[in-house]
């Protein structure tokens, strides 16, 4: 039975010309330690160097460490991880050498040839479409209980996965085994499938939309008696066109004298408008005054009688007249416009209507002198004949994807589902009665505990949950699962006496078929019966 385990950190600082190395054992790992002394920098390296990006990691400790050394074992080879900035090497053992089996800083190159070396094939798709193995942070996402974000959101301490499709409802289903490698590579089977479908779809649609044009184009020319009927239709079709143009540009000459004639107009019709007003006036001012009136403007004396009011109001009444007579003009003048508008675009609509025939006539010679000389519409069957077979091509990839559908459905039976869910509410159970959470509070959904708790349950709940999948996971064939790593579970608000539970609990994780690595600030009781307690006692450095 192959088991992953990790046997031994090395974190190089160039800057301050150190170094720290941690070993690991089977079995139970506590790491003990005070406040900044370093436990969350250790167990968080552990994971940077795999290539998961934890949501927390203090800068001043990424600013120090030039490079993470992390040497491990599956089945009974060993390897080491190195990780320099975005550079990635792995080594294998080989008696008492190293020898480097991928360089490079592409992150899917190194995830892949990890995922090699686990024997891990599970195919996902990013939101783009693209297709590449696991990565680490999907794989290991439930193996870490992190002290910034673990304890309240069951495994979601990395950053590094929304760009990829479902990846949360994935590796639920993988990490408990429910859906295993074949199903994985059925699905990116299945999504090469659909997008080669896709792709002949929208051939397809291409060559039916190009039948359909050659079949109207080859009505026409069956109807065809000659091609100079065709040209001659052509000549006298551009010769009407001609002959509208000319009349286009007579009606916008008229256009263009109504359009002067109006605005002139308007311009007459403004000034006698205002004239008309300033007469009023006078009128009115005459009225008031005796026989003689004094100019209120330039002060000058004038005779004010019967003879001169009349010739006022005669000056008014013919104000009036002319306005009428102009707006009359300018009404007359704009409802010609109009008329000369209608007909300009119709002659515009027309020839435009013309100018398409003409187009149309063209490449109907073009496709008759093409299909007359080229031999009885060869393009044309050949095109049928793409389609019968486009047709046979995206039928047979339904039928593929129907296969597979029936085959993934087939791995997904409820029966299977609940006894998996089952074996793990009785683990869930186990740590429930050992840390005082009542098993009522049990409830998975895609077999994942809900977290619908607050206050000390919620990180109770967590630390349930993820210690029973661990559990649950050593009685599996060849896992990478069986390792977990719990960081600093006595900084989550818990009392004693939960606290004291928690720390009894690890009583649970002693076999050395697995690997459990604890961080925390005091002493839990199981010191005594751990693989392996790592004091830390300085400050970090």
């Amino acid at each position: 039975m192959k088991r992953l385990t990790i046997k031994k950190l090395i974190v190089i600082s160039r800057s301050e010309s150190r170094s720290l190395e941690v070993p690991f054992e089977n079995g139970l790992n506590i790491i003990l330690g005070g406040n900044k002394t370093g436990k969350s920098s250790i167990i968080k390296s552990i994971f940077t160097t795999l290539g998961c990006g934890c949501k927390r990691i203090e800068s001043d400790w990424k600013k120090l460490i030039s490079a993470y050394l992390l040497f491990f074992k599956y089945g009974e080879k060993q390897y080491c991880v190195v990780r320099q900035g975005k550079k990635y090497r792995i080594f294998e053992n080989s008696g008492d050498a190293y020898s480097c089996i991928i360089e490079t800083e592409a992150f899917h190159e190194y995830s892949n040839c990890l995922m090699d070396i686990l024997e891990i094939t599970m195919p996902c798709i990013s939101n783009k479409g693209e297709q590449f193995n696991v990565t680490p942070p999907i794989l290991f996402r439930f193996q870490y209980i992190d002290q910034d974000e673990g304890w309240s959101k069951i495994a979601d301490s990395f950053n590094n996965v929304a760009y990829i499709k479902d990846w949360r409802a994935n590796t639920n289903k993988y990490v408990c085994g429910y859906l295993n490698d074949m199903y994985f590579k059925l699905q990116a089977q299945k999504a090469e499938l659909t997008i080669e479908k896709e792709d002949k779809k929208k051939e397809l649609n291409y060559n039916q939309n190009f039948v359909s044009r050659i079949t109207s184009t080859l009505t026409q020319i069956e109807n065809i008696e000659s091609v100079e009927e065709v040209t001659t239709d052509i000549e006298s079709l551009l010769a009407k066109a001609e002959e509208l143009r000319k009349m286009q540009f007579s009606y916008n000459a008229e256009m263009t004298v109504l359009e002067n004639d109006i605005y002139v107009n308007q311009q007459k019709l403004h000034v006698v408008e205002h004239n008309l007003t300033e007469t009023k006036k006078d009128i009115e001012f005459a009225m008031t005054q005796e026989d003689e009136l004094i100019c209120p403007i330039c002060g000058t004396i004038y005779s004010n009688g019967l003879e001169q009011q009349l010739n006022i109001t005669s000056d008014y009444a013919h104000c009036e007249k002319l306005i009428k007579e102009l707006t009359n003009s300018i009404s007359i003048a704009t409802e010609k416009l109009e008329e000369l508008k209608e007909k300009y675009n119709g002659v515009f609509l027309e020839i435009q209507s013309i100018e398409q025939k003409v187009q149309n006539s063209q490449e109907l010679l073009s496709y008759s002198f093409f299909y007359k000389n080229k031999g009885q519409y060869e393009i044309y069957e050949s095109c049928k004949r793409q389609l019968e077979v486009l047709e046979q091509e995206i039928d047979l990839y339904v039928s593929k994807i129907a296969i597979i559908d029936e085959k993934t459905d087939q791995m997904k039976t409820r029966k299977r589902s609940k006894e998996i869910s089952e074996k793990i509410k009785e683990y869930c159970g186990i740590l429930a009665d050992a840390i005082n959470v009542p098993k009522t509070f049990i409830e998975l959904r895609d077999f994942v505990q809900q977290i619908n708790r607050t206050g000390s349950e919620t990180p109770r709940l967590v630390y349930m949950y993820q210690s029973a999948l661990y559990l649950y996971n050593l009685n599996r064939a060849n896992s990478p699962f069986n390792f977990y790593v719990v960081d600093t579970p006595n900084q989550q608000g818990q009392d004693a006496e939960n606290l004291e539970s928690i720390f009894k609990s690890l009583e649970l994780f002693l076999s050395e078929d697995g690997q459990v690595i604890v961080g925390t600030e005091r002493e839990t009781g199981m010191e005594g019966k751990a693989s392996n307690v790592i004091k830390l006692t300085e400050k970090r450095r």
